[in-house]
């Protein structure tokens, strides 16, 4: 089972000026007990999508949102977030525009 979900990333309200983004973080979370550890994955700017590969039918939810390169991260803008549903383990993919790498100065 494949699930492609295309999201619109387009405020990055709140960027500092003069500051670059260093990643795109995406967060997916189950919410079924024993399954809300969240699965991070931190992209290039610029990456088209980013992939999960999900082993537990559940409802997941999502956030992506940039961040710098500071430890922990600085997130920048508002996330987008949320939620999907899968019945059988699945490949989930989720789409990411190529706005979210603007940088305000």
């Amino acid at each position: 089972m494949n699930l492609d979900l295309a999201i619109s990333y387009a405020d990055v309200s709140g960027f500092p000026a003069g500051s670059a983004v260093a990643a795109i973080q995406a967060t997916v979370t189950g919410t079924a007990a024993g399954n809300t550890t969240p699965i991070v994955q931190s992209v290039a700017p610029g990456t088209a999508s980013v992939v999960f590969a999900l082993t537990v039918a559940d409802t997941y939810t999502y956030s992506v949102v940039a961040v710098d390169s500071a430890t922990p991260p600085n997130e920048y803008g508002s996330p987008v977030t949320g939620s999907f549903a899968i019945t059988a383990p699945a490949t989930v993919t989720l789409s990411i525009p190529a706005t979210v790498t603007a940088s305000q100065s």
